[in-house]
């Protein structure tokens, strides 16, 4: 029936529009976020674009809906304003004779909808949190970004590298500054760090040609050194992922 096709080629021209702008305004949103975060030092650069992915899947089932009831309330309010309705019932056409067309083009969005919030959804979430939580448990010196001071996981260290050479492993112009158990500061300049693990799997950083300051400049008891190798331990967690899931990222 003309009615029919023309109500739902109409629908699905809406939908397409409105889906659109949705999602493109829903991945700038994302968009920024995520890369607040990478720049805070939150979650790895490596990591945006899949991250945008994840976040992407979450949010389609809420778009979706809401794609699906603009798109009926933008034609049903056309037709009134540009007076189609008028015609339609002057022809002999009720208002229950849109439901089934409406119906029909909304059942594949409310399957594509289920689907997503079932399945994609919660995969998407657990597969988000585990990106954060791997980059959460990585070792201190590997969330180093150059040109950025970043805190060991004891809050008890800040560190910071001018740039990184061949492997990760390797940083240049290194500066650590810790402060020790009875609260006294430690300043260590290195012109090059490395990242190696002893026999019982410990982690320590060895830095090499640099200076080592201990207390206030001003004060009696300030002490600098020199040395050509200065190893410091690294503080690390276990990487234990997917032992504590959040509801959202829970399987139906």
């Amino acid at each position: 029936m003309i009615f029919q096709r023309a109500l739902r080629r109409e629908l699905a021209s809406a939908a397409g529009a409105t889906f659109t702008v949705l999602f493109s305004i829903l991945l700038t949103w994302m968009l920024i976020g995520i890369l607040g975060k990478a720049a805070g030092g939150k979650i790895a650069s490596a990591d945006v674009m899949s991250l945008m992915v994840f976040s992407a899947l979450m949010q389609l089932p809420t778009i979706i809906i809401l794609t699906g009831f603009i798109s009926v309330l933008m034609v049903v309010t056309r037709s009134y304003k540009e007076s189609e309705m008028v015609v339609w019932f002057a022809s002999g056409l009720s208002l229950s004779r849109w439901i089934w067309p409406v119906l029909s083009f909304g059942l594949p969005l409310v399957l594509a909808t289920g689907v997503l919030s079932l399945y994609a959804t919660p995969w998407a979430q657990k597969k988000s949190d585990e990106y954060v939580a791997r980059f959460e448990k990585r070792e201190d010196l590997q969330k180093v970004t150059p040109g950025q001071f970043r805190e060991s996981a004891g809050s008890n260290r800040i560190f910071f590298v001018e740039g990184v050479s061949g492997e990760k492993n390797v940083v240049q112009n290194v500066f650590v500054n810790t402060v020790d158990e009875k609260g006294s500061a430690v300043v260590v300049v290195a012109r090059e760090g490395v990242i190696n693990t002893d026999a019982t799997g410990e982690r320590f950083l060895v830095l090499k040609s640099g200076r080592r300051y201990q207390g206030v400049p001003t004060q009696a008891d300030f002490q600098t050194m020199e040395f050509e190798q200065y190893i410091m331990r690294i503080e690390s967690k276990q990487q234990e992922l997917g032992a504590e899931l959040g509801v959202r990222a829970m399987s139906t």
